[in-house]
């Protein structure tokens, strides 16, 4: 990891304690950080691209394999003022949500392919679908869970979704239904 591209990340993240990201600009960022504006537009094209950097370095960090689920739910609680910050801006939202969407289906897919044999003779497509389907019922419960400002509990939440997720042995059935 670059440490420079890092602390830029940091920085905007700094920024978005305070405010939502159409509000922070590359020269707030560039003058906490006492540098030029070419210093950022060296790593990023944009603000945007800062933000998904820094989304994508935070989701690998706290949100791990082994707990996707209760790590997505437990990174609500521990940002709740940078994830409100992220709903209330239109383009954060969407990277935000697009950007924890395809970090979860990049573990669901690794999980699946170290767990279950059958996710194995999948064609990509099927793989696609699999991960697309299971990573979407996560989400939308995260994503209720934010908006409706964490009613039901974050267990109730958690449990919605590991029922949705059922047991490796519902996961199989799933697979196998996926590969006829």
């Amino acid at each position: 990891m670059n440490k420079r591209k890092h602390e830029f990340a940091t920085e905007l993240r700094n920024e978005m304690r305070q405010t939502t990201l159409s509000r922070v600009s590359i020269s707030d960022i560039c003058k906490t950080m006492k540098c030029s504006r070419q210093s950022f537009y060296y790593y990023f094209d944009s603000i945007e691209e800062c933000f998904a950097y820094y989304l994508k370095d935070s989701f690998k960090s706290e949100i791990s394999d082994e707990y996707l689920v209760s790590d997505i739910f437990n990174y609500f609680d521990r940002n709740e003022a940078f994830i409100q910050n992220c709903n209330s801006d239109n383009t954060s939202k969407e990277l935000f949500w697009n950007g924890l969407y395809a970090y979860a289906k990049k573990v669901l897919d690794n999980t699946l392919s170290h767990n279950i044999s059958e996710y194995l003779t999948l064609y990509a497509e099927q793989k696609e679908a699999v991960v697309s389907f299971y990573a979407a019922g996560i989400l939308e419960e995260a994503r209720m869970y934010v908006e409706t400002e964490h009613v039901p509990t974050k267990d109730k939440r958690i449990a919605y979704c590991k029922a949705m997720l059922g047991t490796s042995e519902d996961m199989r059935n799933c697979i196998l239904r996926f590969s006829r």
